[in-house]
């Protein structure tokens, strides 16, 4: 806890960056918002032990997401609501052997309170589960599936993420609101799984129209990554930023890499270009696109405003965005894109690594920053208009 932090709700509220590097001149138009640092009840916080309060998600009405870890290294499932209240749940199923690293993950949550994700069971196997808004738990797996990794729901119910099978190629899936399962890939995607360095097709998020964010590694020799629309017709189109490199690894997405959709069909994520940089994008619906780098990124390989793997990239109807950026010394920090286009910095004070996972339609933004003591936090940063 900083000196002279207040305590609010259970919470720690502390100061927020507006810019990065501190020789940036003064912004009298930087919104810097407040940041409340959380640990969900449970959560291990013993220093060096790399657990931790870990989140997923944030709707509209400020219900927050997440995973604990905790002493034992077991997963469980948390809602934050805004008065500071939390509710802990497990998926029936779900492993708690000590050391097990089993147990229950979420991954998203819609404004009906309904949550998907995963949890592992006492064999180590992740299965999918949709959990409702009164606390009922259903799980699921693709036909095939050995291992499944629900990522979002939408309002309607539906639920997107990926699978791999017993070749150990993973591939998306759709899960209607019914129950009906859907399996897809992108086009040209590679064969052969992850031995041979194949990551195969990942459905990242979808809007209450049906239109699914996705991205797959292609055949070629350089395996390039590519992200691609799914639309509620089924029809595919590919998106591919200008700027993105096609050496081998290079492109647009990127393994694990979650990508940003709204309502009105925008999407954003991260390329990669030829000299190995990081960048973040915005889709236009009509086709444009949009370069998006902070101020404060690094510009050599391995750098940028992205990363090379897993790193969420969030966007809302404003077309506000939210995701990591890599400065010179290798640091992660969190970004805000506001809709004016100004980048700002997000991190919560005492942060060592920030990792945003969301930004709701109200300009909230929530995910896990790891201090000093390698220890995993949860954080919400909430604007001023809030």
């Amino acid at each position: 806890m900083t000196m002279g932090a207040l305590r609010i709700l259970g919470a720690i509220v502390v100061s927020a960056a507006c810019a990065l590097p501190a020789a940036a001149a003064t912004d009298p138009d930087c919104d810097p918002g407040t940041i409340i640092s959380f640990d969900a009840p449970g959560a291990d916080t013993n220093p060096a032990d790399g657990n931790g309060t870990l989140v997923a998600g944030i709707n509209d009405f400020g219900v927050v997401a997440g995973e604990i870890v905790d002493s034992n290294d077991v997963y469980h499932a948390f809602l934050r609501f805004p008065d500071g209240k939390f509710t802990v749940f497990d998926a029936p199923g779900a492993g708690s052997s000590p050391g097990s690293y089993s147990g229950t993950i979420p991954n998203g949550i819609n404004d009906l309170g309904e949550v998907t994700g995963f949890y592992i069971d006492t064999t180590g196997t992740p299965h999918g589960f949709i959990r409702g808004a009164g606390g009922h738990v259903t799980s699921f797996d693709p036909p095939n599936s050995i291992s499944t990794f629900p990522v979002a729901i939408n309002l309607a119910g539906d639920v997107v993420g990926y699978y791999a099978d017993s070749g150990s190629q993973f591939h998306a899936f759709l899960r209607k609101a019914g129950g009906k399962l859907l399996s897809f890939d992108g086009p040209g995607v590679c064969t052969g799984g992850t031995s041979v360095g194949c990551y195969g097709s990942a459905a990242f998020n979808i809007n209450i129209f049906g239109t699914v964010a996705a991205s797959f590694g292609d055949g070629t020799a350089n395996q390039l990554h590519h992200v691609f629309i799914r639309g509620a017709d089924g029809k595919v189109q590919l998106v591919n930023a200008p700027g993105a490199g096609d050496g081998y690894g290079q492109g647009t997405g990127c393994p694990g890499c979650w990508l940003g959709i709204n309502t009105a069909g925008a999407i954003a994520g991260i390329y990669t270009d030829a000299n190995g940089v990081y960048h973040t994008f915005l889709r236009t619906p009509e086709g444009s696109y949009l370069n998006i780098d902070a101020a404060a990124a690094g510009t050599a390989s391995g750098q940028g405003t992205g990363c090379a793997s897993d790193c969420d990239v969030s966007l809302n109807d404003h077309n506000e965005i939210t995701g990591n950026y890599i400065d010179a010394g290798g640091n992660y920090h969190g970004f805000l894109r506001e809709s004016s286009g100004k980048v700002l910095s997000v991190d919560p004070t005492g942060s060592t690594a920030t990792f945003p996972a969301a930004i709701n339609g109200r300009g909230a933004i929530t995910g896990t920053y790891l201090d000093s003591s390698n220890v995993y936090h949860g954080f919400l940063r909430l604007p001023s208009r809030w």
